[in-house]
Order: structure tokens, then C-alpha cells, then sequence
């Protein structure tokens, strides 16, 4: 769920006056790290049925706060607390049916407690029932009730509601299609630091969709976005600045954000950061950099990574000379149809380097490279 996390301690004190002291003496000791006197004070006022106290001690349980994290008792607590209305322990409650924490999964009961806060205005389960009628989760999929909850709790500024209601707008699927209203939330929820309605703004101005083109906005929005990790606004940052799209060339700000995004897993980061190192395009060669994010990136299947290590092996850049784990390389990329690898394997197998001399094997493998459309580089075996 792209949603909110649970509710913390309450801090508006919902207590009745005769036991108000003791909720703020434990919320005093709660900031001052002291649980232990925190669940001291919130215990018997739980027991009593305060249910301030018993949505706290639910949540010094869910989080594991002084006390061995249970999450069984936590919803014990959050029960006896939403049972008499208290709209944070109905949100959190919600929540933990909907993750299935403490309680078997159960997307009916999740609805029914975001309900019930939803109704006190709570913009988190406002949002979480927008999503449950968007999705179908739990009920049949309602554009209409999804709207409903979504524009509630956007109006409250939730990013998130307003950027999924950006969406439906901007697909038009099951209602009119509204771009300009798609906008407007798009831009609420970016100038809020979402980072996908950020990614989805740049993307707009950067192609001109239903909008003038605008690179100065596009690489705004692309920065922010990229800022919070959004790994396709990092990729999409680098390339503009490897290549100068709209923005002066500036190839070691490219890198820092292919860095970035190869640092979060992503492949195509990884392989192409690995060539910038082993080009020098723009930058110092560094061979032992570039070998470092192409293992990262062939490993994982990356065919032009597990290629271009195969040559740092062959040719000793930035590793340790090593035939056989060039031609382990080659073999990987070539069975994923890379010609080149599959060249580069031939003539290996012609010239018996890092693998046995086998002219049938290097026949299959110019055969398999010529059957891609493409011609060999390297001599053929007669």
C-alpha cells in the first residue's frame, strides 16, 4: 500500500480530566526515552478503559517500544481503543488487517476500521479507502468511490491522494478524461515532495505531453525528484547531462547521478557507468571503477555488462589478465544472442584462448552472431 504508516502516540490528549495528568506524564517520559515509566502510567489507565492510554500502549507494542514488540497486543490494545471511537487506534487497526500484522489479512475488516476513521476525518484511511476502491482490494474496484475518499483526504494536502487522483484524471479510464485538473494535482503533489508526481511533471514538460515542452521545467522536476531516490529521475538527469539535452554537457554531474542510480540496484546505471569509466568520456579512464560496476551489473544478468567485463578479463584492465573467466563472460552475454560476445567467443575457440581449441564450437558460435543479421569482426575458421 503506497500509504500512510501508522498513526504514533497520541498527543492530543483525549483522556478525561481525572486521568489527563497521568496520559501527559507518560507522554513526557515517552520524549524523554523512558518507556518503562511510560508504560507504567498508560497500564492502569488501559486497563481502566481510557482509550488514549490503550492506543498507546497498542502502539508500544506494534513498534517494540520498551516492551518485547508483540503484535497480537497491539491489536488487543487498538481494539478496546477504536471499539470506543478513537480514530487513530481505527486507522492503525486497519492498517494491521490490511498488512495481516497481528491478525490474519482481511481487507472487509481493514475497510470497516478505515471507515470508521475516515468518517472522524482521518486523511490517512481517507486515502487508504480511496486506494482499497481504486484497486479493488477487499471490494469491487469503484472509480467513484475511490475519487470520493482521494479528493478528501488531497484536499487536506495528502501527496499521495493527489497524485493518484492525478493519475485517474490523466488516464481517463472509466471517466472523462480531465488533463488540466491532472495537471494541477500533479503540481500539488510535486510542490508537496512527491517524488513520482515529480518524475511524472518532468516527464511531461521534457516530451511535451498535452503541454508546451519545457526543458528548464522538465530538468526542475527531474532534480527534485532525483533528490528523494527516484531511480528513473536519476537515470534520465544523467543522460541529459552526458549528452547535453536542453543543458550544457556535464559529464562528472552525469556520473553522480548514474552513481547514485547504480548504488540503488539499477542495471542499466551500473553497465553504462562502467563504459564511462573504461571511455573516459568526459572523465578520467578508471578501469578498476569500471570493472567494480560491471561484476555488479553482470552478475545480475546485464548482457552488455557480462560483454564489456568479458573484454576487461581478455584484455587485463582494471583486473587481474584472466582468459578463462573471459570466455565465462562471453559465453554468459552470448547465450543472451550479444554478437558480439558470440565473436569474441569464436575467436577464442578458434585460437584456443581461455577455453580448449574447438573450431566446431567457434563455427556455432559466428553462425549464431551471423544468424542476428550481423557480421563477424573477427576471422572465421575455414
Amino acid at each position: 500500500m503506497k500509504k500512510f504508516s501508522k498513526i504514533l502516540f497520541v498527543l492530543i490528549l483525549l483522556a478525561s480530566n481525572a486521568h489527563a495528568d497521568d496520559v501527559q506524564e507518560g507522554l513526557k517520559a515517552l520524549k524523554r526515552g523512558d518507556y518503562k515509566t511510560a508504560f507504567e502510567k498508560w497500564q492502569p489507565l488501559a486497563e481502566e478503559g481510557n482509550s488514549t492510554a490503550q492506543f498507546n500502549l497498542g502502539l508500544m507494542y506494534d513498534k517494540g517500544d520498551g516492551v518485547r514488540q508483540s503484535f497480537p497486543k497491539a491489536v488487543k490494545w487498538y481494539r478496546r481503543a477504536a471499539k470506543q471511537g478513537n480514530e487513530s487506534a481505527q486507522f492503525n487497526l486497519g492498517l494491521m488487517y490490511y498488512k495481516g500484522e497481528g491478525v490474519a489479512i482481511d481487507y472487509e475488516k481493514a475497510l470497516k476500521w478505515f471507515l470508521y476513521a475516515a468518517r472522524q476525518g482521518n486523511v490517512g484511511a481517507q486515502f487508504n479507502l480511496g486506494w482499497m476502491f481504486d484497486k479493488g482490494e477487499g471490494v469491487t474496484p469503484n472509480y467513484k468511490r475511490a475519487i470520493k475518499w482521494y479528493r478528501l483526504a488531497a484536499k487536506k494536502g495528502n501527496v499521495a491522494a493527489q497524485y493518484n487522483l492525478a493519475l485517474i484524471y490523466d488516464k481517463g479510464e472509466r471517466i472523462s478524461r480531465d488533463f488540466q485538473r491532472a495537471l494541477k494535482l500533479y503540481l500539488k503533489a510535486g510542490e508537496g515532495g512527491h517524488a513520482d508526481a515529480q518524475y511524472k511533471l518532468a516527464r511531461i514538460y521534457d516530451e511535451g505531453l498535452d503541454t508546451e515542452r519545457d526543458i528548464t521545467k522538465s530538468i526542475k522536476w527531474y532534480k527534485l525528484s532525483a533528490k528523494q531516490g527516484k531511480v528513473e529521475a536519476q537515470l534520465k538527469l544523467a543522460r541529459v547531462y552526458e549528452r547535453g539535452g536542453g543543458v550544457e554537457k556535464n559529464p562528472q554531474y552525469a556520473v553522480r547521478w548514474y552513481e547514485e542510480a547504480a548504488k540503488k540496484g539499477s542495471l542499466e546505471a551500473q553497465s553504462h557507468l562502467g563504459m564511462i569509466f573504461v571511455s573516459g568520456r568526459g572523465i578520467r579512464k578508471d578501469y578498476a571503477r569500471a570493472a567494480h560496476w560491471l561484476q555488479k551489473a553482470a552478475k545480475k544478468g546485464n548482457v552488455r555488462a557480462q560483454f564489456n567485463l568479458g573484454r576487461l578479463y581478455e584484455n587485463g584492465d582494471g583486473v587481474p589478465r584472466n582468459l578463462k573467466k573471459a570466455a565465462e563472460w562471453y559465453l554468459m552475454a552470448a547465450e543472451q544472442d550479444h554478437f558480439r560476445a558470440q565473436e569474441s567467443l569464436g575467436w577464442m575457440y578458434v585460437n584456443g584462448l581461455g577455453v580448449e581449441e574447438d573450431l566446431d564450437e567457434a563455427e556455432k558460435w559466428y553462425k549464431r552472431s551471423e544468424s542476428l543479421g550481423k557480421y563477424s569482426r573477427k576471422s572465421k575458421p575455414n
